[in-house]
This record gives C-alpha cells, structure tokens and sequence, in this order.
C-alpha cells in the first residue's frame, strides 16, 4: 500500500505502518505532553495496534498454511488490513480465513479476563478509559473482536457471510447479497450516529464506501475472468546486460522514461530496470547490475490480469514486472496497460471486444 513503512518481518509477513497512523497519534497526544504521559499514550497505543496486529496475523497465517500468498499486512488508524491473493478460490477458506481474526481477539480478551481475575482487577462496567490497562485492553480486545463479526462488507463477518452465500451461488451474487447487507447496517450506523455520536457516522460513511468498493471490484474480476497477464503484456522484451557501465547505458534509459528492461546475466534475467532506477545510482558509477530491481515479484503468463497482476504491481511499487514461463522472461507487463484494460471494461462493460486484444508499443 502507498504511503506504509515496512517496520518488521513476521512469519516471513511484512509488517507495514501507514503514516496516517503516525499523524493519529500525535493528535490524540496533543501539545504540551509531559515525558511521563508522553510514554504512557505510546505504550497504550502500542499495546492497541499490537492486538490489531494479532489479530491480522491470525488472517495472514491461516492463508498462509491454506497455501495463499500474503503480500503484507499494513497498520493504518482504523485497523489493519491483511493483503491476500487468490482468497476467493474457496468459499470455505474465505469463511474460515475472515472469522480467525476475530476469534483471535476474542482469545486474547478471554485470556486478559484470565489474568485479571486473580489479580481482582475489575472488568465490569466495559470501559476504554480511566481503569487499569489490563481491563481497557480486554475490552479493546472485545470491541475489535465483535466489531469485526458484524456482517458487513468490507468487514470480517461480512466475508465470512460472502463466503457462505458462495457455497450456493456465483461469488458475483454472493458480494451483491452482502453489500446490500453491509449497506443496510452502515445507513443504520450513520442515522444513530448522527443523532447520538458523529464516530458512529463517520465508520457506517466508510462502511458504504467499503462494500461499494467490493461489489465494483468482484464484478469486474467476474468481467476480466480468463484474461491473463499474456493477453496484456509486451513480448519479446529488450534485454540489457547487467555488466554494462552506468555511464553508457543511462542516456538508453533517460530516452525512454516510460520502458522498462529486463537486465540479463548471460541468458538468465537477474532483475528489471527502468530510467527511474538510476536514482539509485552513486555518482553514475558501477554497472546496471548494480541498479537492476532484483527483488521485484515475476509474474507467470497465465496470471490472471486482475486483481492479482495488478496488485503484484501495486505491491512492488513498480510501473513494470517482468513475465516469465516456465522460467524464461517473456515478455514485460505494464500498469498502464493494465489500468487502461480496466477503464476500457469499467466504460464499455460487457459491450467492449475482449480486452486482452489491445496492446501498446514500447520498443524502442
């Protein structure tokens, strides 16, 4: 995701902090905090986003054992976010991937009552503020779990009941029946919200917006269905040799800003380069070996184009990935080509000639 730091590594799951969570916490601290309080709300909102971060981590694990690749999972100020592919492929995964998280946070309330009952910390009433942490971070813990299993769209229990309803219908009815479902309790969420508390408002507002964004987003995976990244991508690509001095080859580049190259070690692709990479150059010295993305994700030319191509794209933070079969790069697959394949079917819809015919030339 734009905008996230990566800030740790666990299970092999990059960990990402988006900067809006930063700005949340310096506003909730305020001006004039003492060093004491200062590390008081740190800690709190630590101990918060750590129960988030669990609770993601039950989402990602449980993918990750049913063998489904998780690119990250990113801390941002209304939660986190598991990044996923290919969860839709089982009805069943996605039931059971969307409601480990909250049962997660549901254990570790359950766990925290444990601690706190011996220790004659009182739980009752419920309470985020003013009472020991140990019963605020229960019922955080609580709040998260429960919030989640609402079922609404893009929330957990929301795909928990999108999963279900797949198990007896397409997934493009399925997301429709829950987006209604979703919509009903945001508008719900938003009139008391504005009779009793703007917050309330403020998350039924994104809830709208977040099962609008599903459904939109499922039925064009339903339209671009059978079109892979083969259809999309420009074969038979340029290859640049990874010995070759900076100083010789960086005009090459900066004379096509919007191409990108595989960089060859004999016949074996080692990385991708484009003019953008030579920031990384020091002082134009060394060879392109030296500046080539080596660790930028290779798609496979059966791929399908959306949602996962696009989001390998995304992910990598690259304008361009390099396409292989059976180990060989094929071809280049560009994020302006692909967008530009989803404007033309969210224009056209149904209407349009199959979007993979269309293609863009970039050689040089």
């Amino acid at each position: 995701m734009k905008g996230s730091l990566q800030i740790a590594r666990i299970a092999g799951v990059p960990i990402r902090l988006h900067w809006s969570l930063l700005v949340l916490v310096v506003l909730a601290i305020g001006p004039g905090a003492t060093a004491s309080t200062l590390l008081t709300s740190v800690a709190w909102f630590a101990a918060i986003f750590g129960s988030v971060l669990v609770h993601e981590l039950g989402h990602s694990l449980l993918a990750r054992h049913r063998g489904l690749n998780v690119r990250d999972i990113v801390l941002l100020p209304f939660g986190g976010i598991s990044e996923i592919g290919r969860i839709s492929e089982s009805p069943r995964g996605e039931m059971a991937i969307a409601l480990v998280g909250p049962l997660t946070s549901l254990a570790i309330a359950a766990v925290l009552a444990g601690i706190a009952a011996p220790l004659g910390i009182a739980l009752w009433p419920p309470t985020l503020f003013g009472r020991a942490w140990l019963a605020r971070l229960m019922w955080a813990n609580v709040l998260l779990g429960g919030f989640n299993l609402l079922p609404g769209l893009p929330l957990d229990g929301g795909r928990a009941l999108r999963g279900y309803l797949a198990m007896s219908r397409d997934r493009v009815d399925a997301t429709t029946i829950a987006a209604r479902v979703a919509k009903a309790l945001a508008y719900a969420m938003i009139v008391t919200g504005v009779l009793f508390d703007l917050w309330l408002a403020v998350i039924g507002l994104i809830l709208v917006l977040g099962a609008s964004a599903e459904e939109s987003s499922v039925r064009l995976a339903a339209e671009l269905h059978g079109v892979t990244v083969r259809d999309v991508m420009i074969g038979e690509p340029t290859g640049l040799r990874a010995g070759e001095p900076l100083g010789s080859v960086a005009p090459f580049l900066r004379a096509y800003p919007n191409r990108a190259f595989p960089v060859m070690d004999g016949t074996r692709a080692i990385g991708i380069v484009a003019a953008s990479d030579l920031e990384r150059a020091h002082g134009g010295e060394g060879d392109l070996g030296d500046v080539a993305d080596r660790t930028a994700e290779r798609l496979d030319v059966d791929d399908d184009l959306y949602p996962d191509a696009l989001d390998a794209l995304v992910t990598a933070r690259r304008d361009a990935l390099l396409v292989e079969a059976e180990g060989a790069t094929v071809g280049v697959l560009y994020r302006s080509d692909v967008e530009a394949v989803l404007q033309r079917v969210a224009v056209a819809r149904r209407g349009a000639s199959r979007p993979g015919d269309a293609r863009s030339s970039r050689h040089p």
